[in-house]
């Protein structure tokens, strides 16, 4: 176990596990799961005043090309219902605001405090920067470097000879649907509008320690002028910018100043307020307790626990607990506005439906020729419907579970029974996915259909119905009768439509993001399935096996390359050893395949690794990687984070170990013929056996069923992250790696957006705002992080050599990539 232990560290050394606030879920327009509410501004995660300015302008130009909206405002006859409401005066209000008003809509701007109420509420003198300072200010409102008192002063002289309809004092306590308006309840009475902005930022509660003397009155939330703090202990909880810069600025007057956070290193903050800090922590002027959490604010002290459960009692007279704030979670509940990762029952009914799918999909791929067998092979699909009509049918179709259970247990051969439970778990996932399908389509039928729009989302849930039921088609005929769509096997079907979906999901992502990056990456993984993997072993081989080009029956190819016509086999040149097993065997293993296996997954992978990183197979060449990057492009934000997370990513390497006992007692079993004395029929069986047992837990349940049915829930990268063995080898290699995402530290604003749209679970701006280059050894290059970056403070870029403690960048130049150059990533 102190080995087990010392290896994980080391394979997840310095990794840092800091997990993602979850915002209002909104769609690329920032419209939230209620149509025609959006959000605009700091809710969004973008905490820049600039970039929120910039928002409250957009939404306004969306809104006046949007021929819908535009519809309703001239049916509108009601003066009481205005063309938009915008609830919040801060930048991006207030900007919505300007364009409102040049648009001639009819709005209203709600404040629950004042206009500007955050940054009045900043601490006195905090200095104001303008990021991204590259950006071209579109908006009317302009926002400037300077201090907290001269951006309010700016921000009052622009508007301040304009009439803007705001609403001081007024909180919103919840928005209704009525119609085709919304019915606005606030402490103020009522307000209709056609269109609802949440312009609110994360002006939450703040959060709270729970230990007994928190509501003492020396207890702060909000540090608005330091010299309160003069001549006072100073207590100051927590460890981003806000607490940071508290403790900086009460340095200067206060008798005593003690910061408090509860973890062993500060991951949010600033580079340059954890310089100053860590210089006045030397000066004296600060003392610092790590991993330290309150226990009880008292009259004249605070006890606080160390990391040991030590208490440790210190002077005090005035307490910030500068822990963040909690967003209103609870006006979101009442305006039924979705959370990220929030499921819905329907949502719930969806993750059941995709699960049954994949279990039909993969367990009926698996379970051979059983239901021809058992049902008997049909000439054409005529006949197929017409027995769906006789009681023969549905006499064997309702006795076959105990007919498979019988057969199963007088089977007396243990490593030949997956055929049977692949059997049963397929039919039990048929009759729920018809069930449950039905009702979903009655619902989508009833619900969804009547608001129906000819966009993206419509295109996408009908792609997605009309595969299941295709699918649920071929798999009926194809395994219960052995009637083949077009002649063609189940398994064409499946290639062909997991190569269609990646093309036109690819699309949408290049159309969506159009770097050079990921266009040249996208179009790779494109080619890549549809040619190696598709086009080649269902059409190509088999067509130059029949006229005889790959050299006749007893030739290379078809004894070493495709041993018996086994052009399936192609596929194990994308799909390297271990994620596709079968590389190193079939039913026997053949040379080739042995020899190329090796130097394919332990000379040619872990070179691209050490150039290029995981990335260069993950996110460039495996077909795993093709459907996470595109089917799974817009959901790869629920991909879970923190320490857990990170301690299920070493399933892996168990899976791992399983792939390479089981090749090796299968190459042991290829030489059973060869009457060698230590390999016996007992190996072979248990070969078998454990193979089968390997297929059915880590391909079909894990692969297969898991990993495609969480993908619009978990994520798309889930198999990749927490159960493919040949990553698991490639984290090994990664170690090595001269990759790296490199970081401008001086831009980073901590909005952890790099971090929230990382499939892969990394806490990528925990990196970026100390400088450090990422090595996190689960990083597949897809250039999400990059691309979303607000202030372009990522890009990609390698080492000059191996780094294993990731300490060389602290003693050479970065390499700095020309933004233009596809190969950053931007």
């Amino acid at each position: 176990m102190s080995f087990l232990s010392k290896y994980f560290n080391w394979l997840q050394k310095d990794v840092p596990t800091g997990e993602v606030e979850k915002y209002p879920e909104i769609n690329e327009n920032g419209e939230t799961s209620v149509k025609g509410i959006f959000i605009i501004g700091d809710l969004t995660g973008i905490p820049l005043l600039k970039l929120a300015a910039e928002s409250g302008k957009k939404i306004i130009e969306q809104f006046s090309s949007d021929s819908e909206f535009q519809k309703l405002r001239q049916s509108n006859n009601d003066k009481n219902i205005y063309d938009v409401i915008i609830v919040g005066a801060g930048p991006a209000g207030i900007s919505a605001g300007l364009e409102a008003s040049k648009k001639n809509f009819s709005f209203k701007i709600l404040e629950s405090a004042k206009k500007f109420n955050t940054i009045i509420n900043f601490p006195k003198g905090k200095p104001i920067i303008a990021a991204p300072d590259d950006y071209q200010q579109q908006s009317d409102l302009k926002i400037n470097d300077g201090v907290k008192e001269s951006l309010i002063q700016e921000l009052n002289e622009q508007i301040k000879n304009l009439d803007l309809p705001i609403k001081e004092g007024v909180m919103v306590e919840k928005i209704e649907k009525e119609g085709n308006h919304f019915n606005l309840v606030t402490s103020n009475g009522n307000y209709k509008s056609l269109r609802v902005i949440l312009a609110i930022g994360k002006s939450g509660n703040a959060r709270m320690l729970n230990v007994p003397g928190e509501d003492l009155p020396k207890v702060y939330n909000r540090l608005i002028d330091p010299n309160d703090a003069k001549g006072e202990d100073v207590l100051v909880v927590g460890g981003g910018d806000s607490a940071l810069e508290t403790a900086i600025a009460v340095s200067h007057c206060a008798k005593s100043v003690t910061v408090s956070y509860r973890k062993p290193a500060f991951a949010r903050p600033k580079q340059q307020n954890e310089q100053k800090l860590k210089e006045l922590v030397e000066q004296g002027k600060i003392k610092l307790l790590l991993e330290t959490n309150v226990k009880e604010v008292k009259e004249n002290s605070v006890v606080l626990l160390d990391k040991n459960k030590k208490e440790i009692e210190i002077p005090n007279s005035m307490v910030f607990t500068m822990i963040g704030k909690e967003l209103p979670i609870q006006f979101f509940k009442r305006s039924n506005i979705k959370m990220e990762g929030e499921l819905s029952l329907t949502s719930k009914l969806q993750f059941a439906l995709l699960l049954l799918f994949a279990g039909v999909l993969y367990f009926g791929k698996s379970s051979e020729d059983y239901y021809e067998k058992f049902f008997g092979k049909l000439d054409s699909w005529g006949a197929v419907f017409g027995s769906l009509f006789t009681s023969e049918f549905w006499s064997k179709f309702f006795s076959l579970p105990s007919v498979i259970l019988i057969d199963l247990f007088n089977n007396s051969k243990v490593w030949s029974v997956a055929k049977y439970i692949n059997a049963f778990i397929a039919y039990i996932s048929l009759i729920g996915f018809v069930l449950l399908g039905v009702y979903l389509l009655y619902k989508f039928l009833k619900d969804y259909l009547p608001q129906i729009k000819f966009n993206w989302q419509t295109f996408k849930y009908f792609y997605f119905i009309s595969i299941g039921i295709f699918f649920a088609f071929v798999f009926f005929g194809g395994r219960y009768f052995g009637v083949e769509v077009l002649g063609k096997p189940q398994s064409f079907w499946y290639t062909g439509l997991y190569s269609l979906t990646i093309l036109l999901f690819g699309l949408r992502r290049m159309k969506m993001k159009p770097t050079k990056y990921i266009k040249y990456q996208t179009w790779t993984l494109i080619l890549i399935q549809a040619l190696p993997l598709f086009i080649l072993p269902e059409f190509v081989f088999p067509f130059l096996g029949k006229i005889g080009a790959l050299g006749g029956k007893d030739g290379f190819m078809l004894t070493q390359v495709f041993p018996g016509e086994s052009y399936w086999r192609s596929y194990g040149f994308i799909l390297a050893w271990p994620l596709f097993l079968s590389n190193m065997y079939s039913s026997s293993p053949t040379a080739f395949w042995v020899v190329f296996s090796f130097i394919q997954t332990f000379v040619f992978i872990p070179y691209i690794v050490y150039r290029w990183g995981k990335g260069a197979y993950c996110g460039w060449i495996c077909s795993c990687g093709a459907l996470a990057e595109t089917l799974g492009d817009e959901y790869r934000t629920l991909a879970p984070h923190g320490p857990k997370a990170k301690k299920w990513e070493n399933f892996g390497q168990w899976a791992l170990l399983a792939a390479f006992v089981v090749t090796g007692l299968k190459l042991l079993s290829g030489l059973y013929d060869f009457n060698i004395p230590i390999i016996n029929e007992k190996v072979s069986y248990t070969a078998n056996f454990l193979h089968n047992f390997y297929y059915i837990g880590i391909d079909v349940i894990f692969a297969g069923v898991l990993g495609v049915g969480v993908y619009f829930f978990l994520s798309g990268r889930v198999w990749c992250r927490f159960g493919c063995p040949l990553a698991a080898w490639m984290h090994m290699v990664s170690r090595f790696s001269r990759y790296r995402i490199f970081s401008d530290k001086k831009k980073c604003i901590s909005c952890n957006i790099c971090t929230k749209v990382c499939h892969m679970g990394i806490d990528v701006m925990n990196f970026a705002n100390k400088g450090i280059p990422m090595n996190d050894v689960e990083c597949v290059r897809c250039s999400a992080c990059v691309v979303n970056c607000p202030t372009e403070v990522l890009y990609f870029g390698s080492l000059p050599e191996a780094d294993t403690n990731n300490e060389l960048y602290k003693n050479i130049e970065l390499p700095v990539l020309n933004k233009n150059d596809w190969r950053s990533g931007l």
